[in-house]
């Protein structure tokens, strides 16, 4: 036995107020081997002293405080049975709070309240506490400064202000200023102006997904008044960009169907295609407008597998089914034309494939009798008219491998399959790791916008090619996150990671119940329900205000998609860890053999009501408040 194996894994990412772990693992050794194991910058420094035995891993744990600008580095250092000293540089993340604003609308008129809330939360979308003032500032239209304040204290992350515009504001675009420090800062501009609220509304209706092969598109135009009743006029649709323009009568609703011809420009549209309708009333000129966009598919066709095989026995027989449905989600039926299943190798072999046939049943779905007559690792794909579908990878079981086959697939690098496809917060979740040879440990590492969220050692009862990681997901690892093994094999590192997509959603859920319908002057009430301990906001205005102009609320999607921003995923690299955001030393022999992409898988509630203001006794009345807001109201509970 030669020189001890070690290896060392920790993030690439260091940030304020955040643990910094690092696992430590000596693979093999005939004496205890001590590490000095350092993190180092500005306003950082640390170290700590590892004592490891042959085959044992030690997770440590750095307590970073706030961090100022400036170089930060992962060193380790022998001390005792092993001379190395390696560094890595870290990438250190601000960690900058975000900041949301909302207003009650868009537009206002002279002398309207315009009332709003700003809400600042964490990388985990959680609310911040203030460790300095938030100035929030009213600027005009000409950029005067209207007021200016210092908030000292949040309610959950949220502040709630107000202010009077005059009879006479300056008009145009207003704007909010809140500022957070240096480096957290955000605007939110509305519009002061005089207007006429809209009298109807304008909604489009057609497909979600359109192949670029179809030769028609039905596009359905429907306007209304908001108290229901039929708009007549004339409606405009356009699709924009193609030079594609009907015009029609409406009463209500009317229906238009353009022509999509073969030699249309479909790259200008890029993966969109935007229906813009423009109605104009009849008595009175009056115009509202709206757009749609539809989603652009290369086929008209989808196929999905239906069931999921991940390893075969070679020279059995086993059963691979896959559905083919259109773009609508319905079933191909009828098919002429077979779907064709192509099971091929790869990863530097010479390339064997085998292709196989199936007819679609009733319900859109065919169904292949494989027969694999070697060993190693098969790619897959499946095709259906011009729809083209890769597969995950398959594998042959290592029983009665042939020595040859055996020395083929100790060149393999170790393959990751993810089993649960697009899974959300709280399901369980499993990885197979399938090895070239056979492991007796491994490591696994799930990274979530640069922390590593799960680091484990695992020691396998018996020597096995096969292993399933198991585990729970949580809100951290939203919207992506990387899992990365990793075992020695003598002195070569074998090592794969992969990366996994979450649905985006909120750790926190919301219900809100209430009648569809009410009449004027009748007593209203709102049934909550939501986590204890929430902070909600209300607001209720008349959907007159929305189709005037929109924008001013919160966005939920803004707010997930900045979990983004925190991802330290750089792409996919030969070298060990890049792709998870992981710095690594190891004295271990790496290989660097670039790999086919594709075969790297893929409380109790509490509750509470709101209650608009009404007289005790209901008595049949007409509307006489036309208020554009009708409540603007924050509950903690």
């Amino acid at each position: 036995m030669g020189e001890p194996i070690y290896t060392i894994v920790a993030s690439e990412t260091i940030r304020s107020h955040q643990k910094f772990p690092v696992s430590v693992t000596l693979h093999n050794a005939q004496t205890t081997v001590t590490l000095d194991i350092s993190v180092t910058g500005p306003s950082f420094n640390q170290s700590k002293i590892v004592n490891l035995s042959s085959m044992e891993n030690k997770q440590i744990d750095f307590d970073v405080p706030a961090l100022c600008d400036g170089l930060y580095q992962l060193t380790s250092k022998g001390v005792e049975g092993l001379q190395i000293e390696k560094s890595t540089a870290l990438y250190m993340d601000t960690n900058q709070p975000n900041i949301y604003i909302q207003t009650d609308k868009a537009v206002y008129k002279p002398g309207d309240l315009v009332q709003y809330r700003i809400l600042i939360l964490d990388e985990n979308i959680r609310p911040v506490k203030l460790e300095s003032p938030l100035r929030v500032a009213i600027k005009d239209a000409a950029n005067n400064y209207i007021r200016e304040i210092k908030v000292s204290h949040l309610t959950k992350g949220v502040y709630s202000g107000r202010f009077q515009l005059t009879e006479q504001p300056i008009l145009g675009q207003w704007t909010i200023e809140v500022d957070l420090g240096k480096d957290a800062r955000q605007e939110k501009n509305f519009k002061v102006i005089k207007y006429v609220l809209p009298r109807f509304s304008v909604d489009i209706d057609t497909v979600k997904d359109l192949a670029i092969s179809e030769d028609s598109l039905k596009v359905s135009v429907t306007a209304k008044y908001t108290y229901g009743k039929p708009v007549k006029g004339k409606a405009i649709v356009t699709i924009l960009y193609l030079n594609l323009e009907k015009i029609i009568d409406i009463n209500g609703k009317g229906e238009v169907e353009f022509t999509l011809h073969k030699d249309l420009n479909w790259k200008s549209l890029g993966e969109n295609m935007t229906i813009f309708a423009i109605v104009t009333e009849e008595l009175t000129g009056n115009r509202q407008s709206n757009t749609i966009d539809i989603k652009l598919h290369s086929s008209q066709y989808v196929i999905k597998m239906l069931d999921s095989v991940i390893e075969f026995q070679i020279n059995e027989p086993f059963e691979v089914k896959a559905a083919v449905e259109y773009l609508n989600g319905s079933p191909v039926r009828n098919a002429k034309d077979p779907i064709f299943l192509k099971y091929y190798r790869g990863w530097g072999e010479p390339e064997e494939s085998q292709i196989f046939e199936s007819s679609l049943d009733d319900n859109g779905v065919g169904t292949f009798e494989v027969n694999l007559h070697n060993g190693g690792i098969y790619l897959g794909e499946l095709k259906f008219m011009d729809k083209v579908k890769i597969l995950p990878c398959i594998m042959a079981k290592s029983h009665n491998t042939t020595l040859a086959q055996a020395q083929a697939e100790v060149r393999e690098e170790l393959t990751l399959i993810l089993n649960t496809e697009r899974p959300r917060i709280g399901d369980d979740a499993s990885v197979s790791v399938k090895a070239p040879n056979m492991m007796t440990h491994l490591t696994y590492i799930i990274v979530g916008r640069g922390c590593i969220l799960q680091m484990s050692y695992i020691t396998l009862p018996e020597p096995a090619n096969f292993y399933k990681i198991n585990f729970k997901v949580t809100f951290e690892m939203i919207p992506r996150a990387d899992v990365f093994v990793f075992y020695v094999d003598k002195s070569d590192f074998k090592y794969q990671e992969i990366s996994i997509d979450f649905e985006l959603e909120f750790q926190n859920s919301i219900k809100v119940t209430g009648p569809l319908q009410a009449k004027p002057g009748q007593e209203v009430s709102l049934d909550i329900e939501t986590a204890s301990n929430s902070f909600v906001g209300l607001l209720g205005v008349d959907q007159r205000t929305l189709l005037l102009e929109s924008g001013n609320d919160f966005e939920r999607d803004t707010i997930l998609n900045n979990l983004r921003h925190h991802n330290t995923n750089f792409g996919f690299s030969p070298y060990p860890g890049k792709t998870s955001g992981l710095a690594i030393h190891t004295n271990a022999q790496l290989p660097y053999q670039e790999l086919d992409g594709r075969c790297i898988l893929y409380s109790q509630g509490v509750q509470c009501q709101v209650f608009l203001p009404a007289q005790e006794v209901f008595v049949q009345r007409i509307r006489k408040n036309f208020d554009e807001v009708w409540f603007f109201e924050d509950i903690d509970k």
